[in-house]
């Protein structure tokens, strides 16, 4: 992770994720691939967190406190 990333609290986020390391670049992919492809073909209007866990695991207490902390940060 870079400094730009600790910066927007990307390191806190880590702390909520079941997967505990960001998603690889390929990982990504191949969801944008799949959801490309016609086997989605009955896929609409629908959010895919790509997250690694971190919206299952994550209350709104958690989300104040990571962007009180980013804040403080800046």
């Amino acid at each position: 992770m870079g400094r730009l990333e600790e910066r927007a609290g990307s390191g806190a986020m880590l702390n909520y994720a079941a997967l505990k390391r960001f998603g690889r670049p390929e990982e990504v992919a191949e969801l944008l691939a799949f959801c490309a492809d016609t086997k989605a073909g009955y896929l609409t209007g629908v959010d895919i967190a790509c997250d690694g866990g971190v919206l299952a695991a994550l209350t709104m207490k958690d989300m104040i406190t990571v962007a009180r902390n980013t804040q403080q940060l800046q």
